[in-house]
């Protein structure tokens, strides 16, 4: 991050479907842990967070 110049990071959950490539992917699938994991509300709460920083709000 320091070599970026980030001042701080974020994560969110993604989904997990039988359309994901890996092998691990369709294992979780197979034993009934894949699905949706994104949090719309979440992402756009980061979004404004962002805009806000960079002074370009909508």
């Amino acid at each position: 991050m320091k070599k970026l110049g980030a001042r701080e990071h974020m994560t969110f959950g993604g989904a997990v479907t039988a359309e994901t490539p890996g092998r691990i992917s369709r294992s979780l699938v197979r034993h009934g842990k894949g699905g949706d994991f994104r949090n719309p509300e979440r992402i756009q709460d980061w979004d404004h967070h962002i805009g806000t920083e960079l002074g370009t709000t909508r």
